[in-house]
């Protein structure tokens, strides 16, 4: 029997039983479109954060409070209390005496709402800083201007493109005002779109605001809550630059582990870490939809066999052998979820396009992605349908031929 004639006969065997068969498809749609997608979306954001690596020379190094440090499964604990920062004014005076004016910015996150209007947005990042920050992370303006320091105590903010477009409904928004924790801010800038949603900045500069450190301050009681200090070391010396600050911060700290100096590989590194991580776990979750579509292939198979017994009786009779009646069961089952894996991964890239419209990621169309979108399936279906196969094929045609409908 050729391999046309089995997929024709395959082929024809599911046709007669649709419903059973589009339902069994489905079940490997569902799996392989969950297996897909945790992939897609972990391709892309692996490719933010190596853009992002790549961009700044890993010329950057970063000073992080204790309270960012969390990691584990406490960190997603919903009932984990946040530390307070541990980095202080004199810790940014240390290290701008080491990295020289102009190449550290400190970084204030403020939560909070942002308002014009009638509109409003929660949960906004407002980050208060310097004049350093978008020479320091590379932020290019879309229009206006940042603000310097000598002009910090003006209540001017720059905007990120997303925010400003959600808040503002124009790019152009030189001169509009937004309210910031009930403060009223004049928008003199708009930052050009980043697509950075995980950010060696810590935030989503595309969905932030920006205001000055002395603005800041006013909404802390006087103090300068410190985040983040963020650093530009000379080419080739970032590992030095990180030496020099962890010595200086050790004297200002007598713990040590108050602070992380970590250069924005590390950084990256770690990042990429935690995405495997957790993408790992989202991944054997997701196989178990996989096994479930697979054990679901097995057992309609196998009714498949017990109602067509006199079927493969007279086939054998008319001298099909153990290796064809066997061939076409696989195939019958290698048809249903080879076009399951198609359909899924297809809808999988379907559902990632919009989320990365979302959420500003890159699609990345990788071989091994396809690879496993298309090869799992058919593992699956190879594993699954062996036995019914085998069963099908070992059936004795005299004792078959028995069997009427």
């Amino acid at each position: 029997m050729t391999l046309f004639v089995g997929f024709t006969l395959a082929n024809r065997s599911l046709r007669a039983h649709r419903a059973r068969t589009i339902l069994t498809i489905l079940g490997v749609v569902i799996g392989v479109f969950i297996v897909s997608i945790v992939l897609i979306t972990s391709a892309g954001l692996h490719r933010s954060i190596d853009d992002q690596t790549n961009k700044l020379h890993s010329d950057l190094v970063v000073v992080r409070s204790a309270g960012d440090s969390t990691t584990g499964m406490e960190a997603f604990s919903p009932l984990r209390v946040a530390n307070a920062t541990t980095l202080t004014a004199l810790d940014l005076e240390k290290v701008t005496k080491v990295a020289g004016d102009g190449n550290v910015a400190p970084m204030m996150f403020l939560g909070g709402s942002v308002g014009s209007g009638q509109d409003k947005f929660d949960n906004i990042t407002t980050v208060a800083t310097n004049e350093s920050l978008p020479d320091i992370l590379g932020i290019k303006l879309q229009s206006g201007n940042w603000f310097s320091n000598k002009e910090s105590k003006r209540a001017w903010v720059v905007l990120g493109s997303k925010l400003a477009s959600g808040l503002l409904d124009t790019n152009q928004a030189m001169g509009q005002y937004v309210t910031i924790k009930g403060q009223t801010f004049t928008v003199i800038g708009i930052l050009e779109s980043a697509n950075q949603p995980i950010s060696l900045a810590g935030v989503d500069v595309d969905k932030a605001a920006f205001i000055s450190m002395d603005n800041g301050i006013q909404f802390t009681g006087g103090t300068r809550q410190i985040g983040q200090i963020v650093v530009k070391a000379k080419s080739g010396k970032s590992e030095a630059m990180e030496r020099s600050i962890t010595a200086t911060l050790k004297v200002t700290h007598s713990d040590d582990g108050e602070f992380a100096v970590r250069r924005s590989s590390e950084v990256a590194g770690s990042m990429a870490g935690w995405l495997t991580t957790i993408t790992t776990v989202a991944l054997i979750f997701a196989s178990i939809s996989l096994l479930v579509g697979g054990i679901g292939i097995m057992n309609i198979m196998l009714v498949s066999v017990t109602e067509r017994i006199r079927e493969i009786g007279i086939r054998k009779a008319v001298g099909a052998t153990k290796r064809q009646i066997l061939e076409q069961f696989l195939l019958e089952a290698l048809i249903m979820t080879f076009t399951g894996g198609i359909v899924g991964l297809l809808l999988a890239y379907g559902a990632s396009y919009l989320i990365n419209l979302q959420f500003s990621l890159p699609m990345v169309f990788s071989w091994w992605i396809f690879a496993v979108g298309l090869g799992v399936p058919v593992i699956v279906g190879l594993l699954f349908g062996l036995w019914p196969a085998i069963r099908a094929a070992r059936q004795d045609p005299i004792v078959a031929l028995r069997q009427y409908h």
